[in-house]
């Protein structure tokens, strides 16, 4: 089920970058909020077939289901970590001329409705990527490779879908960071928390610099 699941995974993305390159030949002007919110809402697509609906079990099956308190402190503790590894891996990038990911103050700053690209990026990506990265493809290697093994490959294959080649290796690190939190609590809701605030983090930095007038 999970390797159908990443099948249709293959699909989702090579459509998605299809539809992106038709759209930008054609000159459309399709808002990029809207835009990621319908492509994150399509992932869900091969969870329901392959679970909900194959086996009759409910969303909790996936990990939607109620956590003690620890394990957001656990969560903020090795979030904090990796924020700092990120500053350290971003000055090394830095002294080669890059950076850890695309600039996306231009984007934000073009936007008519930036509440939408905000909602898409803050409460539809994190709730849609924990639901299938660690509720479905993790929760389902687990059963067969282990909960280490199974915590590499689904965080190898969350890095890899973003395609921003710096950004892979910290976001391989928040990938198992987010496998560790559900193997430890035994729900999403804690990864999906501190995806929530990794993401609300990079906006609200970017929505500030427009604000100050770094944007360029």
């Amino acid at each position: 089920d999970v390797w159908w699941g990443l099948a249709g995974m293959g699909l989702w993305l090579a459509l998605a970058l299809g539809a992106m390159a038709l759209i930008r030949s054609l000159g459309w002007d399709l808002d990029p909020g809207l835009s990621v919110t319908l492509l994150e809402m399509l992932l869900l697509l091969p969870v329901w077939w392959l679970t909900v609906r194959r086996y009759g079990v409910g969303w909790q099956a996936l990990g939607l289901r109620g956590f003690g308190s620890r394990a957001l402190g656990v969560g903020c503790g090795l979030m904090i970590g990796s924020w700092l590894f990120n500053l350290v891996y971003s000055l090394g990038l830095s002294q080669f001329g890059l950076q850890m990911q695309d600039d996306i103050i231009p984007i934000l700053s073009e936007l008519s409705a930036p509440w939408l690209f905000a909602f898409g990026a803050v409460a539809v990506a994190p709730l849609v990527e924990e639901l299938f990265f660690r509720g479905f493809v993790f929760a389902g290697l687990r059963e067969r490779y282990g909960w280490r093994t199974a915590a590499l490959i689904s965080a190898g294959l969350f890095a890899v879908v973003h395609l921003q080649p710096t950004a892979i290796l910290p976001i391989f690190v928040l990938g198992l960071i987010f496998a560790y939190l559900y193997e430890r609590s035994g729900s999403i809701w804690p990864a999906v928390l501190m995806h929530v605030g990794s993401n609300a983090l990079a906006l609200g930095a970017a929505y500030l610099a427009i604000q100050m007038g770094l944007s360029t």
